[in-house]
């Protein structure tokens, strides 16, 4: 695949570089949309389908509440600094990990192995796979095993805090790969006694998930870079999960990690909040994950998210009633959990409309000119307004697109709160293919459903204006706006199925792209792109298919130096360069030939490669912390277990 140049911060604030004009649109907004409810109760009631009526309203009365929260959580977004470590505070890095790949988390614990503050790290393997312990052993982890797998991750982590001794719990998912500064960049932060977690951002290393958007720039993007750095203004923030760092005394005051529902993390951290304890955000890219590589993994993933977080409202901890929340806490809660909801509102708006084409009833009775004056410039301010909160980590297509797709799926976490909602924990496959198509659109019947519906209820209505259908008559002024509307909806679900039937991503790993010289048959070649099963190459000579050989090349080291690597290379491509007429482009799979070589290339797949894209996008600061360097603080021998 082609690989687009990282996504820099300039360019994305490019179009929102005014802060006085995106909180002077979002201000009007709100104030307008307050204006236009009014007018919609005062106004326009007399004449219309009740039932309609009170839907129609319902939806824009939740939609005005949404971009209100929005708004009050991204009306400043303060940028992130590392802050000095005044003193020393130990640490443990603990891996969750159940049935992942040894893959996968070979490249967390090499990341783990490459953190520079001293710590422990400890792998907690809810699989019990001898091939799982010999990878920490090799990586110098403690091994940790339970009897049995009561409440999941959860209790993984619970099981493992009698063990643990460590002032800081550097939590990480089994894909998620840290940079070597990580602990550096944000110890610092529990100076203060009273912070209980710093959570940092999610990324991902596979540009071509199922989720990202485009390279640099995915589903997850707005949350970690507007929404959470909002919610650290008023002490809202929560923990996600992964990247995140501790204090084991606030989770052991909370009784440890909360097992009455599936988002362990939500929970725990309202939980805390309860308790006083502050939790912060620190917006540095420093971990690289996977992402879900094709649809089913991403319905499962956001599925659990969703009954987990939204099962919070059946307990003690649920943020309408539980004491001693502060009411910004309260509101940063309720936003996150009415997001389910959205795909709701979504679903509301098109029954409305698919009712009014086919029976010719209203939700609505305004004049013209109360349509234009009030109607017309909230839509045009509720779309500027979101459009530029989001300062350029989302476009609207972007939210459409992901609502959409989590439709089905969030209509039945909500419908899980009025009825038994038993949930299982399940792990989100690292690895795999997307072939789309048909296997792909078939997962989205709800969506499928309503196209339908709402393409015959088009075809019925233009139909009955051309004296061809016997239905109800419906005013001009009616006609047009729903012909519209109904054209427009229909035409973003059409683009949405057609996204998803069209995606293929047939490679089971993310190639790393890169400039690096290498040896082939005594020629040298260029290596354009890497990964631990693969090499693209450019080569001044063909190379036969089924070719096997020796690749050498000298990869660089996370510490600045370099390795000679020896790699098996089995040609599966040769084909003309497109650029350089006089070049040939060779593509095949590599196999170390030692362990050494194995570690040079994991090190340089997943934490060179990356960290070089993070620092050139400005998602990674280069400054050191301010305080000791780690070599100065007390050092944690590691004992394997």
């Amino acid at each position: 695949m082609r690989h687009a140049a990282p996504r820099t911060p300039a360019a994305e604030r490019r179009w929102f570089r005014s802060e006085v004009l995106i909180r002077a649109v979002a201000l009007v907004a709100v104030v307008w949309g307050g204006v236009y409810l009014g007018w919609r109760v005062l106004d326009t009631w007399e004449r219309t389908q009740p039932a309609l009526f009170s839907l129609l309203f319902a939806c824009e009365v939740f939609g005005w509440f949404m971009l209100a929260s929005f708004c009050f959580l991204s009306w400043r977004i303060p940028r992130s600094t590392r802050p000095p470590i005044a003193r020393a505070h130990s640490a443990d890095v603990v891996v969750c990990t159940y049935d992942e790949g040894v893959d996968v988390l070979e490249a967390t614990l090499l990341g783990c192995a490459r953190i520079a503050y001293p710590h422990l790290t400890w792998v907690l393997d809810d699989g019990r796979r001898p091939e799982v312990r010999e990878l920490a052993r090799r990586f110098g982890a403690r091994y940790v095993t339970r009897s049995d797998n009561s409440h999941a991750k959860a209790g993984n982590i619970n099981h493992a805090l009698d063990l643990l001794d460590g002032e800081l719990l550097l939590v990480l998912d089994a894909d998620h790969v840290p940079q070597p500064d990580i602990l550096d960049a944000t110890v610092g932060y529990f100076d203060d006694p009273d912070v209980a977690v710093v959570q940092t951002p999610h990324d991902f290393s596979n540009q071509d998930s199922f989720q990202h958007f485009a390279t640099g720039k995915h589903d997850q993007s707005m949350f970690f870079e507007v929404i959470l750095p909002g919610k650290d203004r008023h002490n809202g923030v929560f923990w996600c999960g992964s990247a995140a760092l501790i204090r084991r005394a606030a989770l052991i005051e909370v009784g440890g990690v909360a097992t009455r529902t599936i988002a362990e993390d939500f929970h725990t951290t309202i939980k805390m909040h309860r308790r006083g304890w502050k939790t912060r955000y620190h917006g540095e890219t420093l971990v690289q994950g996977l992402a879900p590589h094709d649809l089913s993994s991403f319905l499962l993933q956001r599925d659990r998210w969703a009954r987990g977080n939204l099962a919070v409202f059946k307990t003690t901890e649920n943020p309408l009633v539980a004491r001693n929340l502060t009411l910004a806490q309260r509101v940063s809660y309720l936003s996150s959990l009415l997001a389910y909801f959205v795909p709701l509102q979504r679903l509301g708006l098109l029954a409305v409309l698919t009712v009014m084409l086919v029976s010719g009833r209203l939700p609505m009775h305004a004049t013209l000119g109360g349509f234009l004056v009030f109607w017309l410039p909230w839509i045009a301010l509720d779309m500027a307004a979101s459009a530029l909160l989001c300062r350029g980590r989302a476009s609207l297509w972007d939210g459409t697109y992901s609502m959409l797709l989590t439709m089905g799926i969030f209509a039945r976490a909500v419908a899980s709160l009025v009825g038994p909602s038993p949930s299982r924990f399940e792990v989100t496959p690292k690895d795999g293919i997307d072939d789309g198509g048909w296997r792909a659109l078939r997962q989205l019947e709800l969506v499928l459903v309503i196209a339908v519906v709402l393409a015959a209820a088009l075809v019925l209505r233009g139909l009955a204006a051309a004296g061809l259908a016997p239905l109800p008559t419906l005013g001009t002024a009616p006609l047009v706006i729903g012909l519209v509307l109904g054209v427009w909806e229909l035409g973003l679900m059409t683009a949405a199925l057609v996204k998803v039937g069209q995606r293929r991503q047939l490679r089971r790993h993310y190639r790393a792209p890169g400039r690096l010289a290498a040896v082939v048959e005594d020629r040298i070649v260029r290596v354009v792109d890497l990964t631990t099963g693969g090499v693209g190459l450019v080569s001044p000579v063909a190379i036969e298919r089924g070719t096997r050989t020796e690749l050498s090349l000298d990869l660089p080291l996370v510490d600045g130096h370099s390795r000679s690597t020896h790699l098996l290379l089995t040609v599966t491509e040769c084909r003309p360069d497109r650029v350089a007429s006089d070049r040939w482009r060779v593509g095949g799979t590599v196999v170390p030939r030692g362990e050494a070589d194995r570690t040079a290339l994991v090190e340089y797949c997943h934490l060179v490669a990356t960290r070089s894209r993070l620092l050139s996008s400005g998602r990674l600061q280069t400054a050191a912390s301010a305080g000791p360097p780690a070599a100065s603080l007390p050092s944690r021998r590691v004992v394997n277990g």
